[in-house]
């Protein structure tokens, strides 16, 4: 880590004086740790083990994508209707481990080429096993097809319980895919992000994946215009993230939901229990501490029982099972 506590990717990202009034990647986790006490151990983590919270969306009546029952035995007849599917390893974030395969007659297409129908029944069987999620790959809303190439492009809406306990939606950024093969739309894999307007309109779009970011005005895959292109259904996006937090209350005070835009309206993708703020920070030119997502932060921190505060432990990486 750099001086102060930020990184130097950090330093590259967000200009100085956003960084006077914002929170670094290490201080933030060490805050979530704090506020969300649940997410550990991760081997029950509804936010980090996608097994669970698939059952737990499901068992509250939230929209998520059509997915293979947690039952390995069905994989294969739930498979024989499929023709495009996405595959997540558990435990993990960013994206990383993802797969799309579509349907070629009778194989299958992967990143990395061909695979038999066999081998893919084999691959996903042991994803399953370690706790992975296989889903039918969602449409993207017409409205942002030709913005997000190649993967779903999702909402962040990072959600906290206000003052009196209840959910509000506390800050916004749209991603977008920039194209190539990966079916993801992370910042950090090289794709686009950005903050959306009091009239519910996009701004200009950072690129990740390079030391300094860059801003767009329009795709650089498609050339479409980002800037002043309505987010379509985003009150909606917005109310379901809201559900989402009253449904994963117990333990979680802050939660930054991924809400994908699709063609069949909003679905609730995943939900983070240590959401990045940096894109934040990034799009809104802003410090955390400048917010209300910062003032919240503030509020509950100062009323944490001081047996939390001497309970802390030291910020470590992420091991499942912890």
């Amino acid at each position: 880590m750099g001086r102060g506590g930020w990184s130097a990717s950090e330093r590259f990202l967000l200009p100085a004086p956003v960084r006077q009034s914002g929170l670094s990647m290490r201080d933030r986790k060490g805050l979530h740790r704090l506020l969300n006490p649940a997410a550990f151990p991760f081997g029950g983590n509804p936010l980090k083990n996608k097994q669970l919270f698939a059952a737990k969306a499901e068992g509250a009546g939230l929209p998520i994508p059509p997915s293979c029952p947690v039952v390995a035995g069905n994989l294969s007849d739930w498979l024989a209707s499929e023709t495009d599917i996405i595959a997540k390893p558990s435990f993990r974030s960013k994206g990383q481990g993802v797969e799309r395969y579509q349907r070629e007659g009778a194989t299958w297409r992967g990143a990395t080429g061909p695979i038999s129908d066999g081998a893919l029944r084999a691959r996903l069987a042991e994803l399953w096993r370690e706790g992975g999620v296989i889903q039918r790959r969602l449409p993207t809303h017409a409205a942002l097809q030709s913005l997000s190439p190649g993967a779903l492009p999702t909402l962040r809406v990072v959600t906290c319980l206000d003052e009196s306990g209840a959910p509000e939606a506390c800050d916004l950024a749209l991603r977008l895919s920039a194209g190539g093969a990966r079916p993801v739309d992370n910042f950090n894999a090289g794709n686009l992000v950005l903050g959306i307007d009091t009239q519910g309109t996009c701004m200009a779009a950072w690129r990740g994946g390079a030391i300094q970011p860059t801003a767009h005005e329009r795709h650089p895959a498609t050339g479409e215009r980002i800037v002043g292109t309505s987010v379509p259904d985003l009150a909606e996006a917005i109310a379901l993230a809201l559900r989402a937090h009253k449904a994963f209350a117990a333990g979680f005070t802050v939660i930054g939901w991924d809400v994908g835009l699709t063609r069949d309206g909003p679905m609730l993708i995943e939900g983070n229990w240590n959401p990045g703020t940096d894109i934040l920070q990034l799009v809104n030119g802003q410090g955390v501490s400048d917010t209300r997502l910062g003032a919240l932060y503030r509020h509950h921190l100062e009323r944490l029982p001081i047996a939390r505060w001497r309970g802390a432990q030291v910020v470590e990486w992420d091991r499942r099972g912890r």
